[in-house]
């Protein structure tokens, strides 16, 4: 088994730093850096490692495109089984016996959930917790060359569109137990400010969505987003013109901090839950403009 880490312009060299060495620390055959920061204080830390580490070095992207930086990770392994570690994210000690045992199962893609504190490291999954990431995952490596790699159309959301596509074609996609800490903390949302940044990202996500959906690739898990956030617009345009209607909203956002288990945590999701479903019309022009151009 291998992992293998990119690192881009904008990581900080802190967290570079404990991912490597949590990855440094498994019990695997090889640790790869894909390295394309074009940073010297990155350069010279990796080549202090030279004799621990396979490091690639490699010119900075224009444009950000993940699904292509997996592929070109893709092909510097040599291995069946393959860690994708971010260069964000710290792998806990053994953590890699876990992704490899689940691999050995004939699961295709597993991936763990993230924490955000040492503490919830071994917190288990909760119900509804379904998402899948490539920043601690583990994959088979000929399933995914067999299907020919990633879908460099899905620049920023290749992650889901590998769990929909492998789960189309019959593929075993599944978590493994057990959590990665992600040191970077705005996805936790965890304060005003982190919850601001990710509805912005929300604004532009539904373009990859719909994408899925146009390529026959949808899982009904990611689209209730849309349709619970969406609710609070529809019933916002209906209350408009009858009132009443407007009392549904006590059972929603009751839903809502159930769900989340707070008033505080609901408050700091319903942000950028309401971004994501009010930039459904332009993930649906988007794609549709993408059809009729192709």
């Amino acid at each position: 088994m291998e992992i293998i880490i990119p690192v881009g312009p904008s990581d900080k060299l802190d967290w570079v730093k404990q991912s490597v060495t949590s990855a440094l620390s498994q019990k695997v055959n090889r640790v790869i850096i894909y390295d394309n920061s074009e940073r010297k204080d990155i350069e010279e830390y990796f080549l202090s490692l030279r004799s621990e580490i396979t490091y690639v070095k490699d010119k900075r992207m224009k444009k950000v495109n993940m699904a292509k930086l997996r592929n070109k990770m893709l092909e510097l392994t040599s291995e069946k089984y393959v860690i994708f570690l971010d260069s964000d994210v710290v792998l806990p000690s053994n953590f890699s016996k876990k992704i490899e045992e689940k691999l050995l199962e004939g699961v295709a893609f597993t991936w763990m959930h993230y924490a955000y504190s040492s503490e919830e490291i071994e917190k288990p999954i909760t119900k509804g917790e379904h998402n899948p990431n490539l920043g601690c995952a583990g994959i088979n490596s000929e399933y995914i060359k067999t299907i020919g790699g990633f879908d460099e159309k899905y620049e920023r959301d290749e992650d889901v569109w590998l769990y929909a596509k492998l789960k189309k074609l019959g593929y075993r996609v599944e978590p493994t137990n057990g959590r990665c800490l992600h040191l970077n903390k705005v996805h936790a949302r965890t304060n005003f400010k982190s919850s601001v940044k990710e509805a912005r990202r929300n604004l532009w996500r539904s373009k990859y969505d719909l994408m899925l959906l146009f390529d026959g690739l949808t899982d009904i898990t990611f689209l209730t987003g849309y349709t619970y956030y969406g609710s609070y617009y529809i019933l916002a345009i209906f209350s408009a013109f009858f009132p009443l209607i407007s009392t549904l909203y006590i059972p929603l956002i009751g839903y809502g901090i159930y769900y989340y288990g707070g008033f505080k945590k609901y408050l700091l999701n319903l942000i950028p839950g309401l971004a994501l479903a009010i930039s459904f019309p332009y993930g649906l022009f988007y794609n549709l403009k993408l059809r009729k151009m192709s």
